[in-house]
């Protein structure tokens, strides 16, 4: 196999008519730079310009930490770094203000499509040992693809789609020279960049190099005697990939440990089932506008690469010129990727094992890529030469697949609309014209214009529906926020947590914002946090403590009590101000991040649904009582109306209550079948800010006073409250002793990052004997402590959280934090490099290159 040089301006053309491209759509859809729209939108919106706001941060101001309280109680940061933030195209948002970053963001958009393009035309070019400039205009069929269409906001999956033309570049020089340091980097880079779908790219190149293999066999040869000729070959080409991988286990095995501690970590035996995953829908993506922005968590594969590259892969299979080898050769790849994501057992293995949370279908752009490839292929040996009955079949085979896509998602009630299909014949029409009935002359040009307009088309259409959000509002409401918050994100060092209660940016957004990774935008530490890597542990114990969490990946500050908000080192309520300096009320029941305790607080195992009784017994074991701290309010009648047309919450209670101790009173639904949004107290309602709706969390009903009479109004799936509802008023009175006689052992803290290394050190006096100190900073192997500079040992409390071994009187206590399998990945990593450079040198020396 050969291979060739590349002449630059067909990439550079492929990155110019991208950029034109995708500036129109940005254009016409008005977004920033373009526009006042911006993506705050989807999980752009509320997870990633967060994270990217943080990176700019630690970027700029050197604030390096592999360890963040900011992310919910507190977690590592390896994780997050290898999923969202490795790209190096991330560094184009330096160059804008954290109140600007929506902007920087439109431009990284821009720059990774304009990239993808580049080097998709790089590979076409190199593979086909063509210098036609017409591989550009395929490149960019690359770079606008269905699957870019469809998740612009999801800018972290795109580097996949950079680096796979390299990579299977590097792989075919290494098939036709020997040579491995191109396939060797690529790969590298595409795994460190995003491990994700890195992952998924290893699996491709596995099938690629299958294909290529049968594709590079010698006409009538032997597999047998093929492979005796050939096994040098392979056998370093697998090293070189398997060596690849190893060295990027620096940053692997940190996120490893760190995901094994997420949700991401438990699965279903329904996964591995070899069910369908798609029906006839599934054609309909071969068509412009197959899929909207409302369908972005659930649709089929998104295979759309223009109606130009369907038309030249199916002419591929029927053309002369080209062998029944390649042909079979050919298909069997596109098979494969498609059972790949049509059997259930087969798409889990290509998702890491795992089903993804909503975006379906994430390797779908292997497919088109293939596609694209094919078509490229045919474009080169002149789709003219197919039969006449092929020039008019083809299309017209075409169009009736289109028809019953179209009429399979009408039926699955995820309809395509008919302006869109009809839109697409007209595609199918004009495409086929140009493929087969003008000049060559012109040929290019009118193709180069039809499928320009059809993936501008497309980009709109999948974008309609979209609710962008408000740069000008942003930006200012950002400044403002980011001053006032900027009082409370310890500037002293000091570790603690603050609930902030409102906040300025919301009205920026369109769609529902909760503010849970606020305090990485501004640089604070609370409870709220929305990630893939969320702490599996960490969410568990906060829900068994009343704290509302959507799902695995989403926990709120929603619930907190006095007992909650003393336990987890609440400091302040903070409330921002649209002028003037934020309100900061101070947390009465604060007692800095931890406080000594006796054995048997460790002992105390948190129930999953019972929060009020978990808060209970905490403070039974801090203070043991006769009475009880959280009493059971009476309820004096409960009236059941039945709402028979209520989809779901049928009945409607009227239920009165006596208050049996003056403090707040709170609302557990064990079962969670309540519809909080329709709560009322006395007539007044007091929805929670998000949307528990079904859900389990505390409800703050407000304080009343021993023997007060309530009224409450409010609709559940279930006509009688008990055993399932909890009302009870915590005894402030008698809460507040407890407070009294932890104060004295109070734990205050500072925290500091240095290199790879967090420490939290505090001095803290224990004069009660007890042997040890509780602390709001989640449990994990990785934290080591010192007592008075002595090793010491640590065990969970509270499900989740860490107790410190310690002694009697003053006590220096230190954490120190140090990422789990960050030495024995570099380790590995730099012998798997050495490993590699000593082959190198050993196959160059042999003459084996």
């Amino acid at each position: 196999m050969q291979h060739i040089k590349t002449t630059w301006h067909g990439p550079l053309i492929a990155g110019s008519l991208a950029l034109l491209v995708i500036s129109t759509v940005l254009w016409h859809q008005q977004i920033t730079p373009f526009g006042n729209h911006n993506l705050l939108i989807s999980d752009m919106g509320t997870q990633y310009l967060s994270f990217f706001t943080a990176y700019r941060y630690a970027l700029l101001h050197q604030n390096f930490q592999l360890y963040s309280f900011s992310q919910s109680l507190g977690g590592s940061v390896v994780p997050t770094l290898a999923y969202y933030l490795m790209s190096p195209f991330n560094l184009i948002i330096l160059l804008f203000p954290a109140a600007n970053l929506p902007t920087g963001i439109t431009v990284l958009l821009m720059a990774k499509v304009a990239a993808i393009a580049i080097t998709m035309t790089i590979y076409l070019q190199r593979h086909y040992h063509s210098q036609r400039w017409s591989a550009a205009i395929f490149g960019v069929a690359f770079s606008l693809c269905g699957f870019v269409a469809l998740n612009y906001f999801n800018l972290m999956w795109f580097d996949a789609l950079i680096w796979l033309p390299l990579v299977l570049d590097g792989l075919d020089y290494l098939l036709a020279t020997g040579r491995s340091a191109r396939f060797f980097w690529w790969l590298w880079l595409s795994i460190v960049t995003d491990f994700y779908l890195g992952y998924m790219t290893c699996l491709f190149v596995v099938y690629y190099f299958i294909y290529m293999w049968f594709e590079t066999k010698a006409p009538g040869q032997a597999f047998s005697a093929d492979f005796k000729q050939r096994r040098t070959l392979v056998g370093k080409a697998i090293l070189t990939g398997i060596l690849s991988v190893v060295t990027t286990l620096f940053l692997l095995i940190p996120t490893v440990f760190g995901m094994l501690q997420t949700a991401k970590s438990a699965n279903s035996m329904t996964n591995f089932l070899p069910v369908p995953q798609y029906g006839l829908d599934i054609l309909s993506q071969l068509g412009v506008g197959a899929n909207t922005y409302a369908d972005r968590l659930v649709h089929a594969p998104t295979l759309f690469s223009t109606t130009a590259v369907v038309l030249l892969a199916l002419a591929y299979f029927v053309h002369p010129d080209i062998s029944q080898a390649h042909k079979w050769h050919a298909g069997s790849l596109v098979i494969a990727l498609l059972l790949s994501m049509g059997i259930r057992l087969l798409d889990t293995v290509w998702h890491m094992f795992q089903q993804p949370e909503g975006f379906p279908f994430r390797d779908a752009f292997f497919f088109s890529f293939v596609l694209i490839s094919l078509a490229f292929a045919t474009w080169q040996a002149r789709p003219q030469k197919i039969a006449r009955k092929w020039q008019w079949g083809l299309p017209t085979l075409l169009a009736g697949l289109l028809v019953i896509g179209w009429l399979a998602n009408r039926a699955a009630k995820t309809p395509v609309s008919r302006n869109a299909l009809l839109l697409s014949f007209g595609y199918v029409l004009l495409t086929s014209l140009v493929l087969f009935a003008t000049q060559r002359t012109v040929r290019t040009v009118l193709l180069t214009g039809l499928m320009m307009s059809e993936m501008g088309a497309n980009s709109l259409l999948s974008m309609r529906t979209t609710q962008f959000g408000n740069q000008t509002i942003y930006q200012k409401a950002y400044k403002t926020e980011d001053k006032q918050m900027s009082a409370v994100n310890d500037p002293d060092g000091q570790l603690y947590r603050v609930d902030n209660s409102n906040t300025l940016i919301n009205k920026a957004y369109q769609e529902k914002y909760n503010n849970y990774n606020d305090p990485l935008l501004f640089n604070f530490h609370d409870i709220n946090y929305y990630s893939s890597t969320l702490n599996q542990t960490t969410w568990q114990t906060l829900k068994s403590l009343g704290l509302f969490g959507k799902n695995a990946r989403r926990i709120s500050s929603q619930g907190l009590t006095p007992v909650s908000g003393m336990l987890l080192g609440i400091k302040n309520d903070i409330m921002l101000q649209r002028d003037g300096q934020a309100q900061t009320t101070p947390n009465l029941s604060y007692l800095g991040m931890g406080f000594a305790v006796n054995h048997g607080f460790s002992k105390i195992q948190l129930m999953k649904t019972h929060a009020l009784a978990n808060q209970e017994n905490s403070l039974q074991s801090l203070r043991p009582s006769s009475t009880p701290y959280f009493v059971t309010a009476t309820i004096a009648s409960d009236q059941v109306t039945i709402d028979r047309q209520a989809l779901m919450y049928h009945n409607l209670h009227t239920t009165t209550i006596k208050i049996k101790a003056t403090g707040p009173l709170y609302y557990d639904d064990i079962s969670g079948t309540t519809k909080y949004t329709t709560f009322r107290v006395n007539g007044q309602l007091i929805a929670p800010n998000v949307d528990a709706n079904e859900h389990q969390m505390l409800l703050d009903l407000g304080n009343f006073n021993k023997g007060q009479t309530v009224k409450l109004t409010f609709k559940t799936k279930h006509q009688s409250l008990t055993p399932k509802v909890v009302l009870a008023s915590l005894n402030l009175t008698q809460f507040q002793q407890v407070s009294q006689q932890l104060k004295t052992s109070a734990w205050v803290p500072t925290y500091r990052a240095t290199g790879f290394n967090t420490t939290v050190t505090g001095t803290m006096y224990n004069p009660n004997m007890q042997n040890w100190l509780y602390t709001a900073i989640p449990y994990d192997p990785a934290w080591t402590a010192t007592v008075n500079g002595q090793p010491t040992t640590t065990k969970k409390a509270l499900n989740g959280l860490t107790l410190v071994h310690i002694g009697n009187g003053k006590q220096t206590i230190s954490l120190h934090y140090q990422v789990s399998g960050l030495k024995l990945g570099a380790t590995l990593s730099l012998l798997s490099l050495i490993t590699y450079l000593a082959y190198g040198w050993y196959c160059q020396k042999q003459h084996l290159v």
